[in-house]
């Protein structure tokens, strides 16, 4: 009997494409000593919290950076390896530079620990959202410069490509580096035990999954689908996946706003009295 043909598959990454070595040096000495500084301020900032809340940030994200190979295999993207790239551990066969962790603490470390403080004191929507906005722009701006200084590339087709950057992917990750943040203050805000603060390292990859994959699916699905999906329908999919991103960061705004509402805390800081909870409000 004659075999059936194999299934579509995605595209396969360009393996013969060779990394930039000098860069490779500057991005593991920037992204590291950025790293260790910063956690040097999470440490001042513990001291004067008396709490290890800003450390546990700071580490949770460092070591939710292992998630990154299910990245990798769902969006394409290729780290450039000519045999010399300095790895720091391989999964799924995919060889993770040793830039990758430091680089995750400050695109997504750094953004929480800076604002999870002024969030917890009062937001608003809006707030919320501009600095979604914010976090796509210094998102693109980063990734932009590693593609072109020929650190990574994203392989295959995929839609809303600037200087060879899939731009749909800086609202992806935008909302999930503000809803880290704001899902940090929802914590601080709720921590009664310096134990809870731990919940710091399930909230990470978990928010991850939840803005970037999870909301991503239209686009992952179709880009796994074959080789050379449809550009068109891959362009209403990135639609389809923003929109979804949008709605996990204003399902993980409404925690925060939420809880602020209950306590009498508003978006300037102040306190009112707070809200009474629904059953009592009924008997009044």
């Amino acid at each position: 009997m004659p075999l059936a043909p194999p299934p579509p598959q995605p595209p396969a990454p360009p393996y013969g494409l060779e990394l930039n070595t000098t860069m490779q040096t500057v991005a593991t000495i920037v992204l590291w000593v950025g790293t260790a500084t910063l956690l040097v301020y999470a440490g001042k900032m513990a001291r004067e919290e008396r709490s290890i809340f800003p450390v546990a940030l700071v580490v949770a994200v460092a070591v939710g950076s292992i998630i990154e190979p299910l990245y990798d295999i769902a969006y394409h993207l290729h780290w450039l390896d000519n045999g010399e790239q300095w790895t720091l551990f391989t999964s799924f066969g995919l060889p993770q530079p040793v830039w990758v962790m430091p680089a995750y603490v400050m695109v997504f470390g750094l953004p929480a620990l800076l604002l999870y403080r002024s969030l917890s004191r009062g937001a608003t929507l809006r707030q919320i959202f501009t600095l979604g906005a914010l976090t796509a722009v210094t998102t693109a701006v980063f990734e932009i410069t590693a593609i072109n200084l020929d650190l990574y590339v994203y392989y295959g087709e995929s839609p809303w490509r600037v200087l060879d950057y899939p731009l749909f992917i800086a609202f992806m990750e935008a909302a999930q580096i503000t809803g880290f943040a704001v899902l940090a203050a929802v914590l601080k805000l709720r921590a009664t035990k310096e134990v809870h603060n731990l919940a710091l390292f399930a909230i990470f990859p978990c928010n991850f999954a939840f803005d970037v994959l999870g909301a991503g699916f239209p686009t992952l699905i179709l880009q796994n689908s074959s080789p050379d999906p449809n550009g068109f329908a891959l362009f209403l999919s990135a639609i389809a996946s923003v929109a979804l991103t949008a709605t996990a960061l204003w399902w993980s705004a409404q925690l925060l706003l939420t809880l602020q509402r209950r306590d009498g805390i508003t978006p300037t800081g102040t306190r009112t009295p707070p809200e009474k909870p629904v059953h009592e409000a009924s008997l009044v």
